[in-house]
């Protein structure tokens, strides 16, 4: 089994990462562009909701079949199968230094390689995974700390977003 783990401090209430975590707009400006991750039944996240991603530019060979396993305040549990297999976890909670403004954000995921011409060729693709994890964390941040911000300067002028 391998693993995968990234974390994240944002200096945004819980409330506002679990927007940003699940909200469509809000994901898709954070998630990465070198990963089609597409719902198969509309934009959900309840158990058993299906999601297909695929590792852009190579084709079928690297698609992946994910299913919410759990979810609950602060958790997006994922299974997946296909050219590898294993678990994805998004966990979000409030920092003890500060629960009312800061969340830490974990992403942590398990998995081995199925798909035998994947495994010959991993190493590099684990490597630009690792990297690309990294640079996603930076952007889920910066959209975390964004959408905080604008949601509390809208409550400070009483605008009310539709």
């Amino acid at each position: 089994m391998r693993l995968l783990e990234e974390f994240i401090d944002a200096d945004a209430p819980f409330e506002a990462v679990d927007e940003v975590m699940t909200q469509e707009a809000l994901m898709r400006r954070w998630m990465s562009p070198a990963v089609q991750f597409r719902p198969c039944e509309g934009w959900r996240f309840d158990q058993g909701a299906r999601w297909q991603l695929e590792l852009t530019g190579l084709g079928p060979v690297l698609r992946a079949d994910y299913v919410v396993q759990m979810r609950q305040p602060g958790l997006i549990l994922w299974a997946f199968g296909g050219f590898w297999e294993g678990f994805d976890a998004w966990h979000w909670w409030g920092d003890p230094r500060d629960r009312a403004r800061r969340t830490l954000i974990q992403n942590r995921i398990e998995y081995h390689v199925t798909n035998p011409i994947a495994r010959a060729v991993w190493a590099p693709i684990s490597l630009a995974m690792e990297w690309d994890a990294r640079v996603q964390m930076r952007r889920l941040q910066e959209v975390c700390e964004q959408h905080y911000a604008g949601t509390a300067a809208r409550a400070a002028t009483g605008v009310v977003r539709s």
